[in-house]
């Protein structure tokens, strides 16, 4: 009996502890499983977050290279823009230029013919000063319609714009841009705002928060153990917890993003409608000051036409001779065959051309010379 009940006492020792033993290995192999999914948890974070800086490395990435292609276009405009001042400059320099040498040579002209006039025939000094009277005022009409021209031709040009389409576009991605800043930082805002509701509320209104977060947190612990346990993942309520308000505070911030976005919209949509009847009133705007340039310049056109046309019709009633024994221009009418030593009052300022013909004249001491009414020059 006594060496039986040794033998049994061996056995139990040696049960015992194989037990043990087994129990060790199994919680090593479980605490080890255990170890391998929390280094496998932290992986996966450590690669999320490898992701996530990626992510924004390439968004920064595209950012800058939009901010260079921006900056390059500028700069394109502004070259091109500069270019297109500098030969409307250079064009009216040159205009400029070719009027100062044309008023010079016609200073030159009539110095000579005063000096003509003075030595030859100072008693035709009233007549010659009509007839530049009457020049100058022909030089103010040309003068006139010129600048009404030129007046025309610099709203054309005013209103064609270049790349008016994409400076359109260009705003328009500035505008999204700066909302798309105003969303993040109102999200980061928005987390940070129920982040400190949740850990420290200073007043009431953030109470009510509390208790709001902490309900929609409670119940989505639940999910976090259901998700789990599904997937055979041992996990505290801590934990749960803890990876409940990160989600539940990633979902407020991608609900302010989702009601900032249609914010957006609708401040585009209004945006978009009000450059649209801005553009409506331009258009408006400038068919009526076209419309309103057309019918000034008609009506300047036409009474123009309408003094050319009565004043050649005059001119070709009268004609203009030289009389030799006076020394003296007089007008002739061919109708009715009246001649008045004073020029019609209906011609005005202009004045009617004198045939170009050579005239045998004798002088004071009766010697002949030769006298061109027209030219006011002798020989």
């Amino acid at each position: 009996m006594y060496l039986a009940r040794m033998k049994l006492h061996q056995l139990l020792s040696v049960y015992t502890s194989a037990v043990i033993k087994v129990q060790s290995l199994i919680r090593g192999v479980l605490a080890r499983r255990l170890a391998l999914r929390r280094i496998m948890t932290l992986v996966e974070k450590a690669r999320m977050d490898n992701a996530n800086k990626m992510k924004r490395y390439a968004w920064e990435r595209g950012v800058w290279c939009l901010t260079m292609l921006q900056s390059h276009s500028r700069r394109k405009n502004a070259v091109t823009l500069v270019n297109q001042l500098r030969q409307q400059r250079r064009r009216e320099a040159e205009v400029r230029h070719a009027m100062d040498s044309r008023n010079a040579a016609f200073r030159r002209e009539r110095k000579l013919y005063q000096r003509q006039l003075e030595e030859f025939y100072r008693q035709m000094r009233d007549d010659q000063d009509t007839k530049k009277q009457n020049e100058a005022k022909i030089l103010q009409d040309k003068i006139r319609l010129r600048t009404l021209q030129r007046r025309l031709k610099n709203e054309e040009i005013k209103s064609q714009e270049p790349d008016k389409v994409l400076e359109e576009n260009l705003a328009t991605d500035n505008w999204k841009r700066d909302w798309l800043a105003k969303i993040e930082v109102a999200v980061a805002r928005t987390r940070d705002h129920y982040a400190h509701c949740l850990d420290r509320p200073a007043n009431r209104s953030e109470k009510k928060t509390r208790s709001i977060a902490r309900k929609r947190i409670k119940h989505r612990v639940t999910e976090v153990l259901a998700r789990a346990d599904s997937k055979n993942i041992p996990m505290e309520r801590n934990e749960a917890g803890v990876i409940a308000r990160k989600e539940i505070l990633h979902m407020i911030g991608e609900e302010e993003r989702a009601r900032l976005h249609d914010q957006m919209n609708k401040a585009f949509t209004k945006r978009e409608h009000d450059k649209e009847m801005t553009r409506i009133k331009d258009e408006t705007a400038e068919r009526e000051a076209q419309a309103r340039a057309k019918v000034y310049a008609v009506s300047v056109l036409s009474a123009a036409c309408r003094r050319w046309l009565a004043r050649k019709r005059v001119v070709e009633r009268y004609e203009k001779k030289y009389d030799g024994e006076y020394h003296a221009f007089y007008y002739v009418n061919k109708q009715s065959g009246d001649v008045s030593w004073t020029k019609p009052k209906a011609i005005g300022n202009f004045d009617i051309p004198v045939k170009d013909e050579w005239t045998l004249l004798r002088d004071l001491h009766n010697f002949p010379y030769y006298f061109n009414a027209s030219k006011i020059e002798m020989r």
